[in-house]
């Protein structure tokens, strides 16, 4: 069975599903093939702010909101946690979305593969990447279906959205450098009401760190890191005996927990690829990087990691923008995601020390330090996704490739820019003093009724994955905007 597409994504995750929605959105024919044909269980459970704010952007926050509010009726977290330690004001962000939303990851990957479906991805599950080869023109993909046939097929560009084993990064001859996993934790659903009102509750002693948060109806997940079970390997089975004895030595009690819907084992391999894109195959999401999933934001960046290579491959593929548009999807993503890895590194130094020293270092972080707001600022913005922008030494404007949250924009366009970043696939201009504008037609041009949240600036020219290609203290001319437009699609800003 042979046939054609502008992109095949492999893997129909979070990002994998995310590059595709954005790729056919902006005009390009997506296939997306997964091998599994139903759902696993969900691991991530925790949409951070910033995401909050691309799906917005997307108008799909309607939908995310009423499947978290059928999960659980506390499904919004104005304040987080980092390394363990509680504090974080998510509800001081600048932003419509000052919480994360708690959802399951397999809801999330159904709203986002109808998304995509919407859009005109073709989903085919049940379908298992063999192999690749690069052709003058692109690649030719290889793989077969749970009944056995052959499918071939070709495309300008291959997407390997397959997780930390990639066989795409493994076909395409990327390498993988980082270390092993040096230490073990354990994630249990266990068949138990929660046993609080609030929405999560902690514990750490000597004897390690507890997390617990409820996971719908009468489910509560335990996140477990015990002192003495660090060293079991991954491949050995978890126990409800061995959450029960951790439990006991952690919190205290153990719950009466009897039985659990999931048990698992993990670990805090940290490995990360050196470039995101070899000729026409490039990688996204956790086919880049594995890592402790310190605070719950490694699916969150995955998803960043999409939109800002989804749009690009679709302006690429329909003709809109050059091939070295691509390239800017690692200038832009890699520095982010190595100063991910380096969060994270450090979140597990200072969340992982059980000793006496360790403890109290906890102790006058969380008391002393979190509460202080520029402190708390800085940690919340490394995890909601805030503290992300492609700025970049040199760039003419200080507000160059920062985010852009939602703000009110005059009519007739709509009552805000989420509205019309929804309508069109384009880049939108923004200016706080409007008139009439001879600009390309994939450029929007908009009021901004007040201030643009993220960008201190008269004008900006938004890219359509939020983030500003072009700032101006004052009104730019048409030739001016044109120019910035011009080169954004050839990932460079002057």
């Amino acid at each position: 069975m042979s046939n054609g597409a502008d992109v095949v994504v492999v893997g129909g995750g979070p990002a994998g599903l995310t590059v595709a929605a954005e790729a056919a959105r902006s005009g390009a024919r997506v296939v997306v093939l997964e091998r599994r044909t139903g759902d696993t269980h969900s691991r991530a459970g925790v949409i951070q702010p910033r995401v909050l704010e691309l799906f917005d952007a997307r108008g799909l926050m309607g939908r995310f909101r009423a499947a978290a509010a059928r999960w659980r009726p506390d499904f919004e977290v104005p304040r987080y946690m980092y390394a363990g330690l509680l504090g974080l004001r998510y509800d001081e962000l600048d932003s419509k979305f000052g919480y994360a939303l708690i959802l399951p990851q397999t809801t999330t990957e159904h709203l986002l593969a109808d998304w995509a479906a919407e859009q005109g991805a073709q989903l085919r599950r049940g379908v298992s990447y063999l192999g690749h080869a690069e052709t003058a023109d692109g690649v030719v993909v290889t793989a077969r279906d749970d009944a056995g046939r052959s499918v071939e097929v070709t495309a300008s560009y291959l997407v390997g959205a397959d997780g930390a084993r990639s066989a795409v990064r493994a076909g395409a001859g990327i390498p993988f450098p980082g270390r092993p996993t040096r230490m073990t934790a354990v994630a249990v659903d266990a068949d138990l009401p929660f046993p609080w009102r609030a929405s999560m509750r902690m514990a750490r002693n000597e004897h390690g760190w507890v997390l617990s948060y409820p996971f719908g109806e009468r489910t509560t997940r335990f996140i477990i890191v015990a002192e003495h079970r660090r060293q079991v390997p991954k491949s050995e089975p978890v126990t409800v005996d061995e959450v029960r004895e951790s439990l006991r030595l952690i919190f205290g009690t153990d719950f009466g927990v009897r039985s659990a819907k999931w048990l698992s084992r993990y670990g805090d391999a940290h490995r990360m690829v050196p470039r995101f894109r070899r000729g026409p195959v490039l990688l996204a999401g956790e086919a880049t990087r594995v890592h402790y999933p310190a605070s719950g934001i490694g699916m969150n960046y995955c998803i960043q990691d999409a939109f800002n290579l989804g749009w690009k491959l679709g302006w690429v593929a329909a003709g809109h923008a050059p091939d070295a548009l691509l390239d800017s999807y690692h200038d832009e993503r890699h520095p982010v995601l190595v100063a991910l890895m380096d969060d994270v590194a450090a979140q597990c130094a200072l969340h992982f020390d059980f000793s006496p020293g360790g403890l109290a270092l906890k102790d006058f972080v969380e008391r002393e330090l979190v509460p202080i707001p520029e402190v708390n600022a800085s940690l919340r913005d490394r995890l909601s996704g805030f503290g992300t922008s492609y700025h970049r030494d040199g760039d003419p404007h200080p507000s160059d490739g920062v985010r852009v949250g939602d703000f009110a924009v005059g009519s007739p366009h709509g009552a805000s820019y989420t509205e019309v970043a929804a309508r069109r696939a384009g880049f939108v201009l923004a200016e706080a003093d409007g008139g009439p504008r001879e600009l390309p037609e994939r450029i929007t041009a908009v009021t901004a009724s007040g201030a643009l949240p993220g960008a201190a600036a008269a004008a900006v020219l938004v890219r359509p994955d939020a983030y500003v290609a072009r700032a101006w203290d004052g009104r730019p001319s048409d030739e001016q905007v044109a120019a910035a437009y011009r080169a954004a699609l050839e990932g460079e800003r002057r």
